[in-house]
């Protein structure tokens, strides 16, 4: 049996970011469309403070492919990935290996894509300033995304350690296409931005509703867990809600169930972005609508992506085959 292996540079090199936005397109719409299978993922807890996922997902004419995620926030500290994972694509006729991928750059090219592609459908065509809460490894990818996908002049970062935000800002600058700009608090960060993407761990939330301006985008993609509150009630409360799935929302994001347990929104009310995507829903209804679009991941994504993945490795000659 043969296995294709690809590092990380192979992936992000085999999958830059619009092509990135492009497979979330698919997997969304499939999501409504169906013709796919996919169980609900396991969540192992483990370490200190740590999950382990395993999910997985088959599509008609998309693919196969099986992934282990953890989230550990302490490797922070470590040096070490925080999101470490690795991706199984596999023959969806016959069940073998065909390639082993280097998930963590995979999960957060597929989870920046997804805030991309929410921006790109959600978001005020002259949205012009953004904001960027948390600038861990999934910064990149969420900047990536959200300078593909709006034409910004100026990008606000803010994360709680000032270190990291002048370190980020400053490596991801020579690329960028907008001026980074590192804010003190997350409160300068978000006012006045139109464009606002947060990619944190954090249990609590991150920023106030209240700071939000009108006809801003906010898209949260770090909670997964019904114990964390990433995006908070009053931001919620105000928007028009944007979700994976519904069967994932209500079962991992804790602070839209919280919001409905507190009578600040319902589920009727929330629309799967698949479906603005395929335009069978409207997505912003005018100028000064807030917009919120709230992602736990979901399999399909990964499916589509590893099987782009793949297919433009092998067009470019990438990665190494070992037998097995």
């Amino acid at each position: 049996m043969q296995l294709l292996l690809l590092s990380a540079d192979e992936v992000r090199r085999a999958l830059p970011m619009e092509a990135a936005l492009r497979t979330a397109e698919q997997a969304f719409q499939r999501m409504v469309l169906g013709g796919a299978s996919v169980p609900p993922r396991l969540v192992l807890p483990a370490g200190v403070a740590g999950t382990t996922l395993l999910m997985g997902a088959r599509a008609e004419g998309l693919g196969l492919a099986a992934k282990t995620v953890s989230v550990f926030p302490g490797n922070r500290d470590l040096g070490l990935p925080v999101v470490p994972a690795l991706v199984t694509v596999l023959d969806p006729e016959t069940g073998l290996p065909v390639a082993l991928l280097e998930g963590t750059s995979l999960t957060a090219l597929r989870t920046g894509a997804a805030a991309g592609l929410s921006a790109r459908l959600l978001a005020r065509p002259d949205a012009r300033i953004g904001a960027l809460i948390g600038c861990g490894r999934q910064a990149e990818t969420q900047l990536a995304a959200m300078l593909t996908a709006c034409a910004l002049d100026e990008v606000r970062v803010f994360a709680r350690t000032p270190a990291s935000v002048a370190s980020f800002c400053a490596a991801q600058q020579p690329a960028a296409s907008a001026r980074l700009i590192p804010a003190a608090t997350c409160r300068e960060a978000v006012e006045g931005a139109d464009v606002v993407f947060a990619a944190t761990t954090s249990a609590e939330p991150v920023l106030d509703g209240d700071w939000l301006a009108p006809g801003a985008h906010l898209s949260g993609v770090g909670s997964f867990t019904l114990e964390q509150r990433e995006l908070d009630a009053r931001s919620i409360a105000r928007a028009q809600v944007f979700i994976d799935d519904l069967e994932s929302a209500l079962t991992e994001a804790g602070e839209l169930v919280a919001a409905e347990r507190d009578g600040l929104t319902r589920r009727e009310d929330w629309t799967p972005l698949g479906a603005v995507a395929l335009g069978r829903a409207p997505g912003r209804t005018h100028a000064d609508q807030l917009t919120l679009f709230k992602s736990v991941g979901h399999a399909l994504q990964d499916v589509t992506a590893a099987a782009q993945v793949v297919e433009s490795a092998r067009a470019q000659g990438m990665g190494r085959t070992v037998e097995l």
